[in-house]
């Protein structure tokens, strides 16, 4: 373990438990300017101090002697609703990913996972071109080889394309999903306290931020960017040939209960779409609007019966530790943190036993084999130790 006390550290320790300099201060025994004061290096806090504030914050004491991996520039990060995000919130958001960049590189130094191919816009286009999100999501597929079939799993696609997909359902929920690119990783914390329709919508919204608004093509946050991410998600998730081509004639109630299990997406999103190809009309889908909305379907997708998505990805690394008599507790031991800090990033995506020390039963624990994809990790290569 290294001697030089991390500052930056102690901001994230806080960030991540949610407590105040005030709250730190008064369970360590010491004054929020010494805390304020610790965190921008101006002081140095003693040892027993340090010991102090992993003890309140629930650390290792080697967390605070680890160097931290450098995260992506503010503007590089896509938060839903900025606008209205709280700042503790944020913080805890981006101290959440210096933790997942260091699991994705710890998983990356262990197992062969599968290199990034998520592109950037000017990676599918002409660099002075200028593509509506529609456009995009379509070249995209085409990019990708997926015609204009259904996503059957789009959580385990994206892993497949190198994206690593966390959770931020245990101690972030303010949040409804973000992400950002570490290097040319993408990363993607979802709010699992959602239907399984909406988690697969969020997660093609925060694509469509990855594919358009990254790099120089960064454009400012706000509505017309949410707005455009949300246009990607529901093109990507339903293409128009797909859909001018499933429905035929008027749109009834019973239609979008049947055709919203083809897309696998919520029935008001179904509803906007076929509105905004011109297969219904503006008073249909004002219609369909008031009874989705009455039967329940603003807020969740009554009587729904798809399963959430699950990770391929951390299912396999978690499936072959177990196998050597491994969990949770090995890999916190390699980043210094606690099990259930891993748990907590792996919370609803994947199922483990409780006490973590091992793997649960998993919603899917096939490995990636889907049409022309690969297997998302090769798990018999690269395997070192922890």
């Amino acid at each position: 373990m290294s001697t030089t006390f991390i500052p930056a550290r102690l901001e994230m320790a806080r960030a991540i438990r949610q407590m105040t300099a005030t709250d730190l201060a008064a369970a360590a025994g010491t004054t929020p300017p010494w805390v304020s004061q610790a965190e921008n290096m101006k002081k140095t806090p003693s040892p027993e101090l340090i010991r102090e504030f992993a003890r309140v914050l629930n650390f290792p004491l080697d967390f605070f002697y680890r160097p931290v991996v450098g995260l992506p520039p503010s503007d590089a990060f896509h938060f839903r609703a900025s606008s209205r995000l709280a700042k503790k919130d944020e913080a805890t958001a981006r101290s959440l990913s210096t933790l997942a960049i260091e699991l994705s590189d710890w998983i990356e130094a262990t197992y062969r996972a599968p290199a990034s191919a998520v592109p950037e816009l000017q990676d599918l286009i002409d660099f002075d071109d200028d593509l509506a999100p529609e456009q995009a999501a379509e070249a995209l597929r085409g990019a990708w080889g997926l015609g204009v079939a259904p996503i059957k799993n789009l959580l385990q696609l994206l892993e497949s394309k190198g994206a690593k997909v966390y959770s931020a359902g245990g101690p972030l929920q303010a949040i409804d999903a973000f992400s950002f690119r570490h290097g040319s990783t993408p990363v993607i914390f979802l709010n699992i306290h959602k239907s399984a329709e909406r988690l697969r919508f969020d997660l093609a919204h925060e694509l469509g931020h990855l594919v358009m608004h990254g790099g120089s093509l960064h454009v400012e946050p706000g509505k017309e960017k949410e707005q455009a991410a949300n246009d990607f998600a529901s093109s990507f998730l339903m293409p128009r040939a797909d859909v001018l081509g499933a429905i035929r004639g008027n749109l009834m109630l019973e239609d979008i209960m049947v055709l919203k299990r083809r897309w696998r997406v919520s029935a008001m999103a179904l509803n906007l779409r076929a509105h905004r190809l011109g297969v219904i009309s503006e008073w249909t889908y004002g219609t369909l609007a008031k009874q989705l909305s009455m039967a329940g379907f603003r807020r969740g997708e009554p009587g729904s019966d798809l399963r959430a998505e699950s990770s391929s990805l951390l299912t396999q690394v978690m499936s072959d530790m177990r196998g050597r008599g491994e969990g949770f507790a090995d890999i916190a031991k390699a980043l210094s943190v606690r099990a259930q800090d891993i748990q907590d990033l792996m919370l609803g995506i994947v199922t483990f036993a409780v006490q973590g020390d091992g793997l649960g039963r998993s919603r899917s624990t096939a490995v990636l084999r889907d049409a022309s994809l690969a297997p998302v990790a090769d798990l018999s290569a690269r395997r070192g130790r922890h």
